[in-house]
């Protein structure tokens, strides 16, 4: 990974995954404030992740000491790809000693100083963070999925949540109708969704997606043509708004529960549409949150009074993978499974 470089004084830096603490990271060299290489590597990636400088080292001789850190990790790094199974902390100790090793080349305070200015591309400023507390290999195993997922669909993925936690994943960032994965390692499953959120983006799609289902309802129409429909989900939820959070109510679920594709039928997919143009203000012709009273959901349990907040209408449609086969594989498959609803959810809220 080499840029601009006769001139052999300038930084080895270390990129790491923005947002999301995974066992990957670029190794890189540059003559420029590695902030502004970083930059240029984020708007000319893709598929691949979004990158923010973790670590960085001004020296006499960063090429030497790029193609030495590069040997040493040979076998950390992705087949095909421009990164390294290991997290920047680890990258960073792996320089380290190789400086130890290489007393010829020496560090360049100077450099720092005269180039970190004026650059407006963030660094991290957090310590070094906990790893998660999964095996390695099954980090690294979630690190090659949310890279496939980028690789499959040609996106910059954004990440979302933490491998600490529950759930985490990646989108594909787009406003509106959304490709993402989220992936959940204490059931070893993952799933692939379609995502609509009920936002106004550039124009409320959700509501034209609703008026238009309720006049035709097309998806009843897909549904004999998709593959396994038994096994792809329809989770259509109402979101409360506080402020920026969605809390837990227990009125989440439109129809009262998800429903496997499969068991659609008019009655039904006509049910549950009336329910979410409900969570839309109907004198602003469902281009707004309505107001509506729901019970909160805590730790305890439910709130013994409902409140009345902001709600939207939320559609997600799944379809699960399994974390214990190939989960490439499985990705590809997962994805090509859910392009016809992709494209139908596209189509139908006017993109």
């Amino acid at each position: 990974m080499k840029d601009d470089s006769d001139a052999k004084e300038g930084y080895v830096y270390v990129l790491g995954v923005k947002d999301i603490d995974l066992p990957v990271s670029k190794i890189g060299m540059t003559s420029k404030d590695p902030t502004i290489r970083c930059a240029e590597i984020n708007r000319s990636s893709t598929g691949d992740f979004l990158w923010e400088v973790a670590h960085q080292i001004a020296l006499s001789d960063c090429r030497k000491i790029e193609s030495l850190v590069h040997a040493k990790l040979l076998p950390l790094r992705q087949k095909g790809r421009e990164f390294f199974n290991l997290y920047p902390d680890d990258a960073l100790r792996a320089i380290q000693s190789i400086l130890k090793m290489a007393p010829d080349v020496r560090l360049v305070a100077t450099i720092t100083e005269s180039q970190k200015e004026g650059s407006d591309v963030p660094r991290r400023k957090t310590s070094p963070r906990k790893h998660p507390v999964h095996p390695l290999n099954d980090t690294i195993k979630y690190a090659h999925l949310l890279d496939r997922f980028n690789e499959l669909l040609h996106v910059t993925g954004e990440p979302f949540g933490q491998l600490n936690k529950p759930v985490f994943g990646i989108s594909d960032g787009r406003d509106g109708v959304q490709w993402n994965l989220a992936i959940r390692p204490n059931e070893s499953i993952a799933e692939v969704g379609v995502n609509l959120e009920g936002k106004k983006y550039y124009g409320w799609p959700i509501a034209t997606l609703i008026k238009s289902e309720l006049a035709v309802p097309a998806l009843l129409r897909l549904v004999p043509h998709l593959r396994d429909p038994q096994n792809i989900t329809l989770r259509f939820v109402r979101d409360a708004w506080q402020v920026t959070a969605r809390p837990s109510i227990l009125e989440e679920y439109l129809g009262g529960r998800k429903f496997s594709l499969s068991e659609l039928t008019e009655d039904l997919w006509h049910n549950i549409l009336t329910e979410a143009i409900g969570c839309l203000k109907e004198e602003r012709n469902a281009l707004s949150r309505a107001h509506q009273n729901v019970t909160l959901v805590r730790k305890a349990g439910p709130d013994a009074e409902p409140v009345k907040m902001q709600v939207s209408p939320h559609l997600q449609i799944l379809t699960p993978i399994d974390l214990l086969l190939d989960s490439g594989e499985e990705l590809a498959a997962a994805i090509e499974c859910l392009r016809p609803i992709h494209e139908w959810a596209s189509k139908v809220s006017g993109e």
